[in-house]
């Protein structure tokens, strides 16, 4: 068995073999978190879009929001208006048969 790792007047020395291994451990790690960098990397971006896409879409609802509030607004007064006038309207008609019922009462009581 050769010693792959020794400590001489020149420093520590090592086989060959283990260098490359080292080496080549050291490259694919650094492929690896770099591929898991890009990755995460990519899911931020896809949900920093997304996040966008809603405010975005929050925004537009909110102001068909409005619109539809402020219609109803617009048709709640339309109808207090409407049932002025047909209050209007009644008092009117209770005061003609009131009227009627005077006039039909002194012909037929004279």
């Amino acid at each position: 068995m050769t010693q792959r790792i020794e400590n001489s007047d020149r420093g520590i020395t090592m086989n060959k073999g283990l260098a490359w291994s080292m080496a080549c451990g050291m490259i694919g790690a650094g492929l690896w978190v770099g591929i898991q960098l890009a990755s995460a990397t990519t899911k931020i971006d896809e949900f920093a879009r997304i996040n966008t896409d809603a405010a975005s879409a929050r925004a537009s609802l909110e102001v068909r929001v409005r619109a539809l509030e402020n219609a109803a607004t617009q048709t709640r007064v339309q109808f207090e208006t409407l049932y002025q006038t047909m209050q209007e309207i009644k008092t009117d008609q209770r005061e003609s048969n009131d009227l009627l019922r005077r006039i039909l009462n002194e012909r037929l009581n004279p």
